[in-house]
């Protein structure tokens, strides 16, 4: 059976089902355009064109499209920027903006698992060491 072709609507609503929330959350709000804008100043970058390069890179890692860890070369191969300057911008972004969500982003670009139920093995053992008696503790009387 053919498979369905799905709207731009649609397509947008998987990629949403798969962003962690604290991402969707740094994506549109008013703190990422002025991080970005600031760290872009204080790199001596003043055009639009390239601020809006550096935005678009990170508006693709936010939505999953490009992993952290291949900004540095996109910003020397696609954005044009010398090697010095790439990785002055990539260290701010870093350390700025990606510490702020780490945790999600290695959940999206899945180099950690999401916090699941723990399997019913685990579970028995777990009940097992809380039903212990603690010897340590002073009767309450």
């Amino acid at each position: 059976m053919p498979k369905k072709k799905l709207t731009p609507e649609q397509i947008a609503q998987e990629i949403l089902k798969k962003v962690p929330r604290p991402l969707l959350n740094l994506f549109y709000s008013d703190e990422l355009p002025e991080k970005i804008i600031k760290i872009c100043l204080d790199s001596g970058i003043e055009e639009e064109e390239k601020i809006g390069k550096i935005s678009y890179f990170m508006g693709e890692i936010l939505m999953g499209g490009l992993p952290p860890e291949e900004l540095l070369d996109a910003l020397k191969k696609e954005g044009g920027f010398s090697p010095i300057r790439a990785t002055k911008i990539f260290r701010e972004i870093d350390g700025q903006i990606f510490s702020l969500v780490r945790g999600s982003l290695n959940i999206l670009y899945k180099k950690e698992r999401e916090i699941e139920e723990a399997p019913e093995k685990e579970k028995e053992v777990l009940e097992k060491i809380t039903k212990k008696e603690d010897i340590y503790r002073e009767p309450i009387k």
